[in-house]
């Protein structure tokens, strides 16, 4: 004991006296500085008080952490579980009064779901957040009235809000963290902000209404922005960066604007159909927007289309799209925001010819209005099929009314058919023969073929005689079908002056039908011959001489001049369809 004793009676060496003296120093320091860094709050309720008491207008205060009892279970929800449960009644909000200002805050964690969230708040004033300290943290049915504003937030992996309401305006900027911002069933009244210098958040939003404008920063970076069931009037990401998935499905949006932005290209889905007409650029001040219009810039009138540099930015923006949807093979999407971007040329193409009507500008407006309707632009080969066929009916209805050397009857087809049936009542003879009668003439033909083989005999090798005289059977083949045809079918048994008067009502029924039926198969052919005549000269397949007289025969040059150029431009659309 008495050496113990004299071992602390040794008076120390200044060197150790100093080093004792320093580490003292350093860790009272340090730990008076984590003392004094946060100040505890022992429960939400008390601060809700607190802040409600502060007999400033504004409650500014840094380094608080609010801690929980179970008497704040109405304004908290301690796991995920809690946060996203859907509550069956409406629940009442607890006002806060006050401006709150926060320099640094954190909320304790709580069991292994490493989550806790606020809710059933209302921020009737200013509630402005720098540096929350919380790796996972919620708001759920709050209500911000005024401004709501979250800087440098330090959480490694998200927030959430859900079911809230931002009436003011909304800020995050520059979260120190990669972190996850996710609004679920917000609505938004006034613009929201989002910007991200130095780390790339994701931001989500899902079952959201914007009532006024989502502004991305122009310099800012995005991990991924990621947008589902929204209506949103103007979302703007202008000159910035998304590194991984940029999306917006099942969403109605007024005006999108992503201007000199750079985007995922083989990651982006968007759906044309959602903002088909809805490309834009949009210039506002952020915290004058209220005072402001926003500025939306579509090329839709006259005055807008004069703007060639906003006018050459938009089309840049439709030109991105389409990168995207050719990459990743949507057609649909990538003809559809073609097509709206040529349309959106055709109108400017009509402005310049209005100021200048030179040839050129004359020519590349009617092209353009001419691919619109042939084949809108070259994106539906199937409607230059389409339109063609009309082009081709046109001028055969034309041909219809005219002679040409394909119909070696023309015009007599009919007036033969009504000699044949007038030959037929008034001669005491079966159909049969009234038809061999007509064909008389290329019959005799046969025969007298016939004739040549027959009387050459000997004269000439066996095999001319072998096969000559089965050629001519064939010949007549058809003839003599069609007149056993016929026969099969007579119902005139003599004249028709010779029928008995009660024969005659049925027969005259049975002979006007045959007469109308030859008739139809004839007009029938005659249509026929008129539109292969269309098809050929359309398709220019002819033989170099114009089987027509009279003006259709300057026609079917016109014709064949039209068919060139229209197969010519629908050879290119098929390609670059295929290509695609």
């Amino acid at each position: 004991m008495n050496k113990f004793y004299a071992q602390i009676r040794k008076p120390l060496s200044i060197n150790k006296i100093l080093t004792t003296f320093l580490f003292l120093f350093v860790f009272g320091f340090s730990f008076s500085q984590e003392e004094q860094r946060y100040r505890v709050i022992p429960s939400l309720t008390e601060w809700i008080e607190e802040i409600n008491n502060w007999p400033d207008s504004v409650y500014s205060q840094g380094n608080l952490e609010i801690r929980f009892k179970r008497s704040d279970l109405k304004y908290l929800a301690i796991n995920k579980q809690e946060f996203y449960k859907n509550s069956d009644s409406i629940q009442t909000l607890t006002p806060i009064n006050k401006k709150v200002v926060v320099y640094g805050i954190k909320f304790p964690t709580l069991g292994l779901s490493n989550f806790v969230g606020l809710k059933n708040l209302e921020f009737k004033e200013t509630f402005q957040i720098y540096f929350l300290k919380n790796d996972r943290f919620g708001f759920k049915n709050i209500t911000f009235q005024k401004t709501f504003m979250v800087r440098l937030v330090e959480s490694a992996f998200n927030i959430n809000f859900l079911d809230c309401n931002f009436n003011g305006f909304v800020n995050f900027n520059n979260p120190k963290e990669n972190l996850d911002f996710i609004f679920k069933k917000c609505t938004f009244q006034k613009a929201f902000n989002i910007s991200s210098a130095t780390n790339t958040p994701t931001i989500k939003l899902d079952s959201c209404n914007l009532k006024k404008v989502i502004n991305f920063d122009e310099s800012s970076k995005f991990k991924s922005v990621l947008i589902s069931n929204t209506k949103a009037d103007v979302i703007r990401l202008d000159r910035m960066i998304i590194e991984n998935s940029f999306e917006i499905t099942n969403s109605n949006i007024n005006s999108l604007d992503f201007d000199g932005s750079n985007i995922p290209i083989s990651n982006t889905y968007i759906p044309y159909h959602q903002i088909n007409n809805k490309l834009a650029l949009a210039t506002f001040n952020f915290y004058e927007v209220e005072k402001t219009s926003i500025n939306i810039y579509k090329a839709s009138t006259n005055v807008e289309l004069k703007e060639s540099e906003k006018y050459n930015r938009l089309i840049s923006s439709y030109t991105k799209l389409q990168n995207v949807y050719k990459i990743r093979g949507e057609m649909d999407s990538y003809n559809a925001c073609y097509i709206e971007m040529k349309d959106l040329e055709t109108r400017r193409l009509k402005l310049l010819f209005k100021e200048s009507k030179t040839f050129e500008n004359f020519f590349t407006l009617k092209i353009n209005q001419f691919l619109k309707v042939f084949s809108a632009y070259g994106t539906k080969p199937a409607k230059a099929i389409i339109f063609s066929l009309y082009v081709i009916l046109l001028f055969a209805l034309i041909y219809l009314f005219f002679p040409n050397t394909w119909d070696k009857h023309g015009k007599n087809r009919i007036i033969n058919r009504y000699a044949f049936f007038i030959k037929y009542m008034n001669q005491n003879a079966g159909i049969h023969e009234v038809y061999l009668e007509g064909q008389k003439e290329e019959l005799m033909a046969y025969y007298e073929y016939k004739q040549l083989v027959e009387s050459s005999g000997k004269s000439v090798p066996k095999f001319f005689s072998v096969t000559a005289l089965p050629l001519y059977k064939w010949a007549i083949s058809g003839t003599k079908l069609s007149a056993a045809l016929l026969k099969s079918v007579d119902i005139m048994k003599g004249t028709w002056l010779e029928l008995p008067q009660s024969k005659r009502v049925w027969k005259s029924i049975l002979l006007v039908s045959a007469f109308l039926i030859a008739v139809i198969y004839d007009i029938f052919i005659k249509m026929l011959n008129a539109l292969m005549l269309s098809i050929n000269t359309f398709t220019t397949l002819g033989f170099g001489e114009i089987p027509i007289k009279g003006l259709p025969r300057y026609l079917a040059i016109v014709q064949g001049f039209i068919g060139w150029f229209m197969l010519t431009i629908f050879s290119v659309s098929l390609i670059s369809q295929l290509l695609n």
